[in-house]
């Protein structure tokens, strides 16, 4: 086996094969132990050899792997420990704990930092058990304690050194692996390159001599398609449209000669077409220009209706703006009446709280004349029996008797007056009732006059907004009207250009027919679906 590895993964298979090696080698040294100090070895020569068989499953299931490294060290540890146990009373046990630093020092085979990690935690675990459980088989005197810890220092101190070696050529070594993996990926490229470049420079005389072969080909077709192409442009010039290419060109040109073919007969198809409709179009150039002449006829006489009835409507229109002028006045008389008329209520209840005051006061009257009348009567009564009594008084009451009767008389008279007053004022109080009683009908009748005139104002005033309204109305009828007149005047505009377009029309159409008749068509209908396509 070298000892020279192309990657860590080769040193650390052969490092585990080497160590797993070792273990094995302990085997019969611990027996060779056991038999040199005279003491039973049955407990550890089973022992070693479970290690063994323990580490080279581990090194065959799981050897590429941390944890199998690691467990392949510890083994490695507790197998030297064992040895060490096998000596116990030998004069070289205490040198046999050097070992354990070789031991160490080989795992670093691994490069892996925790396998030194995990032999190094085996190694003090080892220590401290066998301390306390069987520490004769580490050293013998009092100061057996000393050493284990000196040793433990030391294991510590080599493991850590260890530690950052393994870390450092690992280190080393996945550099170099990236560094190898970059040159081989370098090499691989400039191979490629290389064949790239051998076969760019095949294929590009190959490619050479393939174009070279074609453009002499393709010269050969061009030039073949050029003098066809022209021969039958020539004949398309004379005005000959009977010409086709016939004979089939190269690949790369046969797409000219079918547009060729396609665009002559659809040319000649077209052509066709036109001559045949050449005398349609004339025909019916004609028949819309007298149509157009027909329809300037009616647009005029149309414009001349319109007219007349544009100034018969602005009549209309004048007359019902007049009607609604109208309107609105009598609207305003019949809301002055209407004013008057509640006035004229207002008086007539005034008049009628007048008479009833004059009807209160004949009353009053009445009633003073009753009381004169009484003092009318008792007066005469009185008179009587003043006339009486001066006639029982003879001689010397006759003087008092004329008075009397004067008195009596004077009463009779104020009585027959009072009589008078009374019917009078009776008959004055009658009237006054019947005047009551015709002003109280006065004025329920300008009370409905009142009503009657708002209900003629309200609908004169609607009459008065309608006219108005019609007035607008037929205002936007008049517009609608000169706007109709306006269009009219365009239409009659517009038919005269189309009269001119038609003649127009019919000159382009001979000369389109002249210009036909200087090719010369294929016999035959034409195809319409080719037109169309």
């Amino acid at each position: 086996m070298g000892l020279v590895f192309s990657t860590l993964e080769t040193q650390r298979q052969a490092g585990g094969r080497l160590v797993v090696a070792l273990i094995w080698s302990i085997v019969p040294m611990l027996l060779i132990a056991r038999l040199a100090t005279h003491g039973a070895s049955i407990a550890l020569a089973a022992a070693t050899i479970t290690l063994a068989l323990i580490s080279t499953v581990i090194l065959l299931r799981a050897g590429d792997g941390s944890i199998g490294r690691m467990l392949i060290g510890a083994a490695l540890m507790a197998q030297l420990s064992l040895l060490i146990a096998a000596l116990a009373g030998h004069p070289w046990q205490a040198e046999m704990h050097v070992t354990y630093f070789a031991a160490l020092g080989l795992l670093v085979i691994y490069c892996d930092w925790a396998v030194i990690a995990a032999a190094a935690a085996a190694i003090l675990v080892s220590q401290v058990g066998l301390s306390f459980f069987a520490p004769q088989t580490l050293f013998e005197g009092a100061a057996a304690w000393g050493r284990q810890i000196v040793q433990a220092v030391v294991v510590l101190v080599e493991a850590s050194a260890l530690i950052a070696v393994a870390a450092s050529v690992n280190h080393r070594f996945a550099l170099a692996q990236q560094a190898r993996a970059q040159a081989e990926e370098a090499v691989g490229e400039a191979r490629a390159a290389q064949d790239s470049a051998i076969e760019a420079r095949r294929s590009e005389e190959d490619n050479r001599k393939r174009h070279t072969e074609a453009y002499e080909r393709a010269e050969v077709q061009r030039d073949a398609a050029i003098a066809a192409l022209g021969q039958a442009l020539s004949h398309l010039a004379r005005g000959d449209l009977t010409a086709r290419l016939h004979t089939q060109f190269a690949e790369a040109y046969e797409a000219l000669r079918s547009d060729y073919n396609t665009a002559a007969d659809r040319l000649a198809d077209a052509l066709t077409v036109i001559e045949s409709r050449v005398d349609g179009v004339r025909s019916g150039s004609d028949q819309i220009a007298e149509a157009v002449q027909s329809l300037a006829r009616r647009t005029e006489r149309q414009a001349a209706s319109l007219q007349a009835t544009a100034s018969t409507m602005g009549d209309i229109t004048l007359t019902v703006s007049q009607t609604a002028s109208g309107a609105k006045k009598a609207a305003d008389v019949v809301a002055r009446t209407r004013d008057d008329a509640e006035r004229s209520g207002e008086v007539v209840e005034q008049t009628v709280a007048a008479m009833t005051a004059i009807e209160s006061s004949s009353q009053e009257i009445t009633n003073i004349i009753g009381v004169i009348d009484e003092i009318a009567f008792q007066t005469n009564l009185l008179a009587l029996n003043a006339g009486i009594e001066a006639a029982r008084a003879g001689e010397s009451g006759k003087g008092f008797a004329v008075v009397a009767m004067e008195v009596r008389a004077l009463a009779q008279r104020s009585a027959e007056a009072a009589k008078e007053v009374k019917q009078l004022i009776s008959t004055s109080t009658q009237h006054v009732e019947t005047g009551v009683g015709l002003v109280g009908r006065t004025g329920e009748a300008l009370q409905r006059m009142v009503t009657q005139i708002s209900e003629i104002d309200a609908l004169v005033s609607e009459i008065a907004g309608s006219a108005q309204a019609q007035a607008q109305g037929l205002g936007q009828v008049n517009t609608a009207v000169a706007e109709m007149d306006q269009g009219l005047r365009e239409n009659a505009g517009m038919v005269e250009e189309t009269s001119e377009a038609t003649q127009t029309l019919n000159a382009d159409a001979a000369l389109l027919a002249d210009l036909v008749d200087q090719f010369d068509l294929p016999h035959g209908p034409p195809t319409i679906e080719r037109l169309r396509a």
